[in-house]
């Protein structure tokens, strides 16, 4: 049997036939059945049995199996056996262990004792190693239709049950939900931290241009200043571009990751760590190309000195080039926004889901706590964003140019005019103050998404 794909094994099927088939008139009736299960030390009621064979008797309907309906209903209950196996042996060695039984029963709020669970696997255990391998977990349940784990196969007949299918109390969230929860969270996020955005995004293009009307570079506590200047709530001009790019943005954000994460057919490696890194990138590149015309907008926006209305912004980028429209005026610094956003969503995203499933593993619980969550999305966006920044800088100060268009600065022009002039640290440019944004607001959004789908399911589902 490969370790990763399931693979009908035709002779031992075959074998089984001939064993049960012991009138050698090329059926299993219910007779037959009942009479080598009655020997096989498990306890099946009559009532099974029947169940057994009309769920293979498809084709005569004669209440009995013949070869063809044996083989072809024993190839498909075994994979189904199989996807259940795969299911509860999560670290893929091909053994059930205690831990692993463990977990799952905690992640469908089963309340069996873990001395019940031990008692289990003793019973299953034909090989004496503590854990449950493929092959003891089918001869336990090849012949049982239905099968979950239940208090009544612990407390009551010891064999009623089998152990596969966990009767599942935990909301399955539809695409649409995925979106609203991811909406929800992006939206939090960005207005806690709009002030900190809109530092880290001036600190970002005074490297390039004057800031409010200052006549020199200023300091994180020097743009506070300005910005207090001309009103408080000036610290959040371009939240509502922000808000109205980053519900889709997250929602699709969210929603795609999961969705490439669970796809068999993006599944590159047997490494699950690698396949959550490029379920990152994937996502990035997506929500990057879909939006980015969006965050041109929002840059100019907070860069802008005085309000200026959002439509005279949109008017204003699309006619530059002498243009009266122009589509390709919104992508300014998209080169380098791409390079940069694959590796940082890989990282980010990747590292927080893995981080998030061996938080749950090394805790043994379904949904970590609130600050876990906070702790672990935090790290993964300090790796991401230090992997990433110049990249980021410089699309931003690509997005913010506003003079004449022979001037305009290319990727390389501008990282090479970058480095002659302030050295390797020029790139990390209000680092510090995107770290202080961007650290809480990802941290933020990925809590608050997990908390939503709880919410969600404990008052909505």
């Amino acid at each position: 049997m490969s370790s990763s794909k399931f693979e009908p094994d035709v002779d031992r099927l075959t074998e089984l036939f001939s064993t049960l088939d012991t009138r050698e008139d090329g059926v299993i009736t219910i007779d037959e059945l009942e009479a080598y299960l009655s020997k096989s030390g498990q306890e099946f009621t009559k009532a099974e049995i029947k169940s057994f064979i009309r769920a293979g008797d498809i084709h005569t309907v004669d209440g009995a199996l013949d070869f063809k309906e044996f083989m072809t209903f024993m190839t498909k209950h075994e994979k189904e056996l199989w996807d259940h196996f795969k299911m509860l042996d999560r670290d893929g060695s091909g053994q059930i262990s205690n831990n692993e039984l463990i977990y799952y029963c905690k992640q469908h709020n089963l309340d069996i004792p873990g001395k019940t669970l031990k008692e289990l696997i003793a019973r299953l255990d034909t090989d004496g190693n503590l854990q449950i391998s493929w092959d003891e977990f089918r001869e336990f349940n090849q012949f049982r239709v239905e099968f979950e784990i239940s208090s009544k196969h612990y407390y009551g007949d010891p064999y009623a049950d089998g152990i596969v299918k966990i009767p599942s109390k935990k909301k399955t969230f539809s695409h649409t939900e995925k979106l609203v929860c991811g909406g929800i969270a992006g939206v939090v996020s960005r207005t806690l931290t709009a002030p900190l955005d809109r530092v880290k995004v001036l600190l970002q293009v005074q490297g390039q241009q004057r800031v409010l009307g200052a006549s020199h570079d200023l300091n994180i506590k020097g743009l506070f200043q300005a910005m207090s200047s001309e009103g408080y709530l000036s610290m959040w001009r371009g939240n509502g571009i922000s808000c109205l790019k980053i519900f889709p943005e997250n929602a699709l954000r969210f929603l795609l990751f999961e969705y490439f994460c669970d796809s068999d057919q993006l599944n590159f490696s047997q490494n699950g760590f690698v396949n959550k890194l490029i379920s990152g990138g994937l996502t990035g590149i997506t929500v990057q190309s879909i939006m980015y015309p969006i965050e041109v907008v929002k840059t100019r926006v907070m860069t802008a000195h005085k309000d200026e209305l959002l439509l005279d912004t949109v008017k204003n980028i699309a006619s530059e080039r002498g243009k009266t429209f122009g589509i390709t005026n919104f992508y300014k610094g998209y080169s380098p926004a791409v390079v940069g956003i694959i590796p940082f969503a890989a990282l980010q995203l990747g590292l927080s889901k893995a981080g998030t499933e061996l938080w749950n593993e090394w805790n043994q619980i379904a949904v970590p706590g609130f600050w876990p969550l906070l702790s672990i999305s935090s790290a993964s966006t300090i790796v991401a964003m230090a992997a990433t920044y110049p990249l980021q800088l410089t699309k931003c100060q690509m997005q913010a140019y506003k003079g004449p268009q022979a001037d305009r600065p290319s990727f390389h022009s501008l990282a090479t005019k970058i480095w002659n002039r302030e050295g390797p640290k020029g790139f990390y440019r209000g680092f510090s103050a995107n770290a202080m944004k961007a650290v809480p607001a990802s941290a933020i959004g990925w809590a608050v998404f997990n908390k939503t789908q709880k919410l969600y399911e404990k008052y909505l589902y």
